[in-house]
């Protein structure tokens, strides 16, 4: 289940970021704190991004950054954020984004559950509007129970 990945701690939202950089420094940042990755994977993805685009938006409205296990991956964690005004990752067919998932993984298998979860969840184009509009933490996470 989802909400064994994600709660009231590893869960933001925002109205707005001033960037794609921003929204995903917002999105690891619960890890960093967590212990789950060092500092510098968030760098990986920003260095990631600069040479190959935004390759961890996924579809319409949401993203999952990532970078490899070795780019500072500690313990396996997911993080959400939520922006409901939206921020353009550079991904025309996808943009804005509003659901943010920031994952770390130890290594390709570990986390073979919780991406099928996500790949549920990224499925229901409904879903992923109803996280945009929810207003609180626990309506975020009512959602994310069902995955």
């Amino acid at each position: 289940m989802l909400t064994d990945w994600i709660n009231e701690t590893n869960l933001n939202m925002v109205t707005h970021v001033e960037g794609w950089q921003q929204a995903v420094a917002i999105a690891v940042q619960p890890m960093v704190e967590a212990g789950a990755v060092e500092p510098r994977y968030l760098q990986a993805i920003y260095d990631m991004h600069r040479e190959i685009g935004p390759y961890y938006v996924l579809g319409e409205g949401i993203a999952m950054p990532h970078a490899r296990p070795e780019e500072g991956v500690i313990k396996t964690a997911l993080s959400l954020l939520i922006i409901s005004e939206g921020v353009s990752f550079d991904s025309p067919d996808n943009d804005p984004v509003y659901v943010v998932f920031a994952l770390a993984a130890v290594d390709s298998h570990s986390h073979i559950e919780m991406i099928a979860s996500l790949s549920q969840l990224f499925c229901e184009e409904e879903t992923v509007g109803k996280l945009r509009s929810a207003r609180t933490k626990q309506d975020v996470l009512a959602i994310l129970s069902q995955f």
